[in-house]
């Protein structure tokens, strides 16, 4: 019963509730990652330049991966700022600014 109302409170009821579970983890890893930039920023005077800096500093053993395929997200920085992607598409993080933001 209650699965029933998770789906129907999920969206069109396709994603399954794993792909749910999933996207959230993997949302959630993002978040992480752009704290852990906003420290390091705060830390050093610059953003770090990739993702190794970044779990050296937050002292990771392991890389923080996509849950879904296990790929590592991709760090990029522009003038302005830092891009963190997720590899299977779960979203974004745009210097601070999430891509998700509707509700998903």
């Amino acid at each position: 019963m209650v699965l029933i109302a998770f789906s129907a409170c999920s969206g069109d009821g396709s994603e399954s509730l794993d792909e749910i579970s999933k996207r959230r983890q993997c949302r959630a890893n993002l978040n992480t990652i752009c704290t852990d930039q906003a420290r390091y920023c705060d830390a050093q005077g610059e953003w770090a330049s990739d993702l190794e800096q970044l779990d050296q500093y937050a002292r990771r053993v392991r890389p923080l991966v996509c849950p879904q395929n296990g790929e590592e997200y991709i760090l990029e920085l522009s003038n302005s700022g830092y891009l963190i992607r997720c590899p299977a598409e779960h979203g974004s993080i745009d210097t601070g600014r999430r891509s998700w933001t509707g509700g998903n």
